[in-house]
């Protein structure tokens, strides 16, 4: 089993972007929320870039979400400057074994299996009414690396979730995330790549993060690191508060992606325009969460 990290700080958040595409006015409302909150609480506000997804990053990727928290306002008390500093200094790269550790721990817990299945044939399945493949009960070679790692989820299993405003709330993973990839497959060769749920959970642990500001979408995924903390004995990362706010959406009321688009960040920059107006969507909303604890 792994072993849990240092003692934690009295208050800790942090803001978590993806250098996947251009940051757009959802990831802009999410941070100003975190930063209101942490300088409301007397937290320590780290900036983490999640850049595990190495294929997908971009430099210019990075280098916007430096310039989109300038333009906000936002100056984060702990992580990288720039995305020199990113790169050298503070890249989740460097954390994989970090990440193997725990994902042999959970192996160790008997709490994963190998699966073969992509994405495509595991929607077709749910289409069919199945939840889950037979890779579940086949037990597969876990060391066979054209396979993935999926987290056995308890059909049944509950966790009961800290919120920072009002009850806390409990739900079942397996409900929302049937048995996701901890540990992805070796692709051309490549060693294997620990999935988001396991890497974010391991930063929150190591960071000691005390609560987290996460979009309506990303409940599930707390569910699942909620569990995933309780296998390998986080104790502490079962009492992270949480808040879980709706999405921004855009005009036809879906929910805005990363793109180059005129709803990027960078756009409304480059057209002179200022943050007031994110500002005042970020504030109306805690506005309303104070009005909801």
């Amino acid at each position: 089993m792994a072993v849990p990290a240092a003692p934690h700080a009295p208050a800790s958040t942090r803001l978590a972007p993806t250098p996947s595409g251009l940051l757009h006015a959802g990831n802009a409302v999410n941070f100003l929320l975190t930063d209101r909150l942490a300088r409301r609480l007397g937290a320590r506000l780290r900036l983490r870039i999640d850049d595990l997804d190495a294929e997908r990053g971009r430099e210019a990727y990075v280098a916007d979400i430096f310039e989109a928290l300038a333009w906000l306002g936002i100056r984060p008390d702990l992580g990288p400057h720039d995305a020199e500093d990113q790169r050298r200094n503070w890249s989740q790269q460097a954390r994989i074994p970090r990440y193997l550790e725990l994902a042999g721990a959970l192996r160790a817990a008997g709490a994963v299996y190998a699966c073969g299945c992509s994405r495509q044939r595991r929607a077709q399945l749910h289409t069919t009414g199945a939840v889950v493949c037979a890779c579940r009960t086949a037990r597969h070679d876990l060391d066979d690396p054209a396979l993935a790692w999926r987290l056995l989820l308890p059909v049944e299993a509950t966790v009961t979730m800290a919120s920072l405003f009002g009850a806390p709330r409990a739900g079942r993973p397996f409900d929302h995330l049937p048995d996701p990839v901890v540990l992805g497959r070796s692709v051309n060769g490549r060693p294997r790549r620990p999935a988001y749920q396991l890497a974010s959970l391991a930063d929150d642990v190591d960071h000691g993060t005390t609560f987290i500001v996460r979009g309506d979408d990303l409940f599930p995924s707390t569910l699942v690191q909620l569990y995933l903390a309780g296998v390998l004995g986080f104790e502490a990362f079962q009492a992270v508060r949480f808040v879980h706010h709706p999405l921004v959406t855009d005009a036809g009321g879906a929910k805005l992606s990363k793109s180059a688009g005129a709803d990027s960040l960078r756009a409304m920059r480059l057209s002179g325009q200022g943050p007031q107006a994110l500002v005042a969507r970020a504030e109306a909303m805690l506005r309303r969460l104070d009005g909801g604890a």
